[in-house]
């Protein structure tokens, strides 16, 4: 990968800062295990409390389950079809209209997702457990220093994100 550092206005754009991060090697370096067991988060998940986005190190954001349950909540833009979409103006290239519908995606032992968490509202589904049948994760993220995402804020804008 050859990161260019300019987009077509000559400005440093998020692109290029990611790229550079991809470059160097930061890519999945920020490893966290999200262990889980006792009382389950149905009443956040419902009361809406558990849904969020992501800091920028999920801007790529690699999950694997490796013990237990739990479900990954998003919203995407959906057809009448049911296949997810690509979010564009209603009526654009004769699509039906669009609705917004939540995907529920059940993570077990194995399953792997990547995403950019950074970008999507989603919300983890925790189940009543105990010390035996927790679930655990490892989520790899983008390792950044502070300096790093200074930056990228600074050159991020409402166009760029």
């Amino acid at each position: 990968l050859d990161a260019s550092s300019f987009n077509s206005t000559m400005k440093e754009d998020v692109c290029y800062v990611l790229a550079k991060w991809i470059e160097r090697g930061f890519h999945f370096a920020d490893l966290s295990v999200q262990i889980h067991y006792g009382r389950g988060n149905e009443e956040k998940l419902t009361s809406g409390r558990a849904w969020h986005t992501d800091a920028e190190n999920s801007l790529l954001h690699l999950a694997v389950t490796l013990r237990g349950t739990r479900v990954l909540h998003s919203r995407r833009i959906r057809s009448h079809s049911n296949s997810t979409l690509l979010r564009r103006p209603n009526g654009v290239d004769g699509e039906e209209q669009q609705k917004m519908a939540e995907v529920l995606e059940r993570q077990e032992p194995g399953d792997v997702y990547l995403s950019s968490s950074t970008l999507m509202r989603h919300a983890p589904r925790f189940f009543d457990t105990d010390y035996s049948t927790r679930s655990i994760a490892i989520h790899a993220r983008i390792l950044y220093t502070s300096a790093d995402v200074e930056h990228f804020r600074r050159v991020r804008t409402k166009e760029s994100w």
